[in-house]
């Protein structure tokens, strides 16, 4: 990851790596490797929300990167999202076209170009719908507004942080990144896909898509986040058919011989019932800070369900579900085409 950042064509960076207590030689591989690149080092690990947030809150610039340590970057991934920044005062967040290290010419499974949730908080991306990954042929390379942007990559205002908060760290891993995006559209803060900035991701680097802990992690910190950012009107309803999608896949994983897989399932639920002080309390922060409405936000919430699209349907890509039209915005001002965010093109030659 380090000798991609230092070849960026930026002139004014600081790195900074975050030591999670890792327990290897990983410090002294940096400072002996990598002068230039400050390093944090944590007394214990406080998973990817913790981890970042004591990152955050030391980085100096005006305009911050979080980024995987399992990433290579373009050397010229910068420069169009700065410019998005000073154009856009109220885009909040960007996210790079973030395409698979192993296979480059396809989306990688967490971010690809953008991430929206559905209709029943199911979180999807444009360029991977649940277990299909696309190739990239272009094909969503128009910048656009989106609900959320990946973990894996993605850039901040530092400002926006004093306003709605750092990472929640009790998320602990996965959809942290929602969570705060969510917040930052309650604020009315825009987010953008800006994929005309790329990097690659080594998919699965950190945590494999079927290890139980994930499926732990993902059950258990998608109801969180519903409970915590819906309206009560929105809320309720939602709740009410997610339970029997969550128990169908719970049958499943036991069909499959995924036992392990089916009992994180059972433990996310009693997480969540265990909890629900702490999310009662987490909700009641966040609402006190609402400036906008759910029908404002919703314009970036997909109207249908890609579960049953993609199961009953037959629809397996962004481009082909239904009602992708409905989600599809431009960030910026009112009224501005999305291209004019995109004229600082990458070589081809050069993105590989």
């Amino acid at each position: 990851m380090f000798d991609s950042l230092q070849a960026c064509s930026y002139p004014n960076l600081e790195i900074i790596m975050v030591d999670n207590d890792s327990g290897d030689d990983s410090v002294a591989f940096v400072s002996e490797n990598y002068p230039g690149v400050k390093i944090l080092q944590n007394d214990r690990n406080y998973l990817y929300a913790g981890g970042n947030n004591r990152g955050l809150a030391v980085a100096s610039g005006e305009y911050i990167c979080v980024i995987n340590n399992d990433v290579e970057v373009h050397p010229g991934f910068i420069e169009p999202v700065i410019e998005a920044f000073e154009t856009h005062p109220r885009v909040m967040a960007i996210q790079p076209k973030i395409r698979s290290l192993q296979q480059r010419d396809c989306f990688e499974y967490a971010g690809s170009c953008g991430g929206f949730i559905d209709r029943l908080g199911y979180p999807f991306v444009r360029g991977r719908i649940l277990f299909t990954i696309e190739k990239d042929a272009g094909q969503y390379d128009a910048p656009a507004g989106l609900f959320w942007a990946s973990g894996a990559c993605f850039f901040l205002r530092k400002s926006v942080l004093s306003e709605v908060g750092y990472f929640d760290e009790d998320f602990g891993l996965h959809m942290e990144e929602i969570d705060l995006c969510w917040r930052i559209r309650l604020a009315g803060g825009e987010i953008l896909s800006l994929p005309h900035s790329q990097i690659w991701h080594h998919v699965g680097g950190t945590l494999d898509q079927e290890n139980p802990r994930k499926v732990f992690w993902n059950f258990r910190n998608n109801l969180f986040l519903l409970i915590k950012n819906l309206s009560l009107p929105r809320l309720f309803p939602r709740l009410l058919l997610r339970f029997p999608l969550d128990f169908l896949a719970l049958l499943v994983e036991i069909l499959k011989g995924h036992y392990r897989s089916a009992l994180a399932i059972i433990k996310a639920y009693a997480w969540a019932g265990s909890h629900i002080p702490l999310m009662l309390r987490k909700r009641r922060e966040v609402q006190q800070k609402r400036r906008v409405s759910d029908g404002q936000i919703f314009k970036y919430v997909y109207p249908g369900s890609i579960v049953f699209e993609y199961f009953l349907l037959g629809r397996r890509t962004f481009s082909n579900l239904l009602f992708v039209d409905k989600i599809l915005h431009p960030a910026g001002k009112p009224g501005e085409s999305p291209e004019r965010l995109a004229n600082k093109k990458i070589d081809p030659a050069r993105a590989g």
